[in-house]
């Protein structure tokens, strides 16, 4: 099966091997026909209709290029065989053609067959010169034709062996294009592995740092707790203290936040059945963004609250919202601005995130999502972010379209069915 399959993808090289086969008995045989000797035209010209029957039973699919190829190497060999046989065995000028069928079965695919085929070229030239030393084989040739004989012969082996050289060459070109093709798609693949290995680490880093950042916020939670009942009774004291209190519980409360964003983030789970409230996902995404973003810009959020629930898996959104935010937030400028959107329109919830920074150009824009695409400098990159966001909403049964404009931003909207 595989033979037949590789077979199939060569048609040119058993359509040259048929054209060839047709030529050369053709003019051998008329050559062999002008100087009356039928012992060489007449096998000459039997050859040239078995070649035709074969190709005639090829072209009505009557038999496969697999015994097409076999048929054809026999009756060639039986053909040169006979031709040096009368023309002065192993001093004929046909002995060269001997090269041309183990040069034919060099292309052939099966293992067997190609050294079989070999083989038996070989067996039939070392036949040809024990019949040569026993003094069996002739020279039928007139010796006026000699030389031109010689020259038909070489012109004939000179012109098989140039085809199959460039037929062998560019094989061994569309071959070897496939290995890089593969090689290409391995390494794609193993950069994705990567990819996913850092990220799943991340993850389990994240969650560690989030447990023992939580342990020691307990205990502040608690200390401010105890301070406030142990005030309660100094009321002068109480009163100065409180702005203190305040303060402390503002850092408590944000540092819980962003302990409970890391611990959405570093969910690890393939499950697919959760329940995900995308404004959460959002909201979370942006304050793991927010030691960069409220250094360069302003988040603008516009959440339609009480929007649909959506079926997904609620760790692989954080990352593809928080791979979308993350470019804002790179694209954006000092004094930028970010857009979060999140609505519901008929059966779907659509998010949008806008950005007004440096845009992305026509040619780019259907690129973005091509694995290891980046227009950022070698080693600030690795092109696989978008690429990662779209296969994971595509696992949502999401779309992501994408408008920009150079110079004026980014509008990337991500639609999901509600139901």
């Amino acid at each position: 099966m595989v033979a037949i399959k590789y077979l199939n993808r060569e048609q040119g090289f058993y359509l040259f091997l048929m054209m060839s086969a047709y030529v050369s008995t053709l003019v051998f045989g008329t050559y062999y026909y002008m100087a009356d000797l039928p012992k060489l035209y007449i096998p000459t010209y039997g050859a040239f209709i078995l070649f035709s029957l074969y190709g005639l039973l090829s072209f009505l699919s009557q038999i496969g290029l697999v015994t097409l190829f076999r048929l054809s190497i026999t009756t060639a060999l039986l053909a040169f065989f006979n031709q040096v046989y009368y023309t002065g065995g192993v001093l004929s000028s046909g002995l060269l053609e001997f090269v041309i069928p183990p040069l034919l079965a060099f292309f052939y695919r099966p293992i067997i067959d190609r050294y079989f085929f070999m083989a038996l070229s070989g067996i039939s030239l070392v036949a040809m010169f024990i019949l040569t030393s026993l003094g069996f084989t002739t020279n039928l040739l007139p010796k006026a034709l000699s030389v031109q004989h010689g020259i038909l012969c070489a012109a004939f082996v000179f012109t098989i062996v140039s085809i199959y050289t460039f037929l062998f060459r560019n094989a061994l070109v569309i071959k070897n294009k496939k290995i890089g093709d593969s090689m290409k798609e391995l390494q794609d693949t193993t950069h994705k592995l990567i990819q996913s290995e850092k990220m799943a680490s991340l993850g389990m880093l994240s969650a560690g740092v989030a447990h023992e950042i939580n342990n020691p916020l307990n205990f502040i939670k608690g200390g401010i707790e105890i301070l406030e009942d142990g005030l309660n009774e100094e009321n002068e004291l109480k009163f100065e203290a409180a702005p203190s209190i305040h303060v402390i519980k503002e850092g408590l409360s944000r540092a819980t936040v962003i302990v409970n964003s890391l611990n959405h983030f570093s969910r690890h789970t393939d499950s697919m059945d959760e329940k995900c409230n995308l404004n959460e996902i959002l909201n979370n995404s942006l304050v793991m963004l927010q030691p960069k973003l409220k250094y360069k810009g302003e988040v603008v959020k516009e959440l339609t609250q009480n929007i649909p629930v959506i079926t997904g898996n609620e760790g692989k959104l954080h990352q593809a919202f928080l791979n979308i935010l993350s470019n804002a937030e790179q694209a954006i400028g000092k004094n930028g601005t970010v857009t979060v959107k999140s609505k519901q329109i008929k059966d779907k919830v659509v998010v949008e995130i806008i950005d007004d920074g440096e845009g992305i150009n026509k040619e780019n824009l259907k690129k973005i999502s091509d694995p290891f695409f980046t227009t950022k400098p070698v080693g600030k990159g690795t092109g696989l972010g978008l690429a990662i966001t779209y296969k994971i909403i595509e696992e949502h049964n999401g779309k992501i379209t994408v408008t920009s404009k150079p110079g004026k931003g980014t509008k990337f909207t991500i639609s999901f069915l509600s139901k």
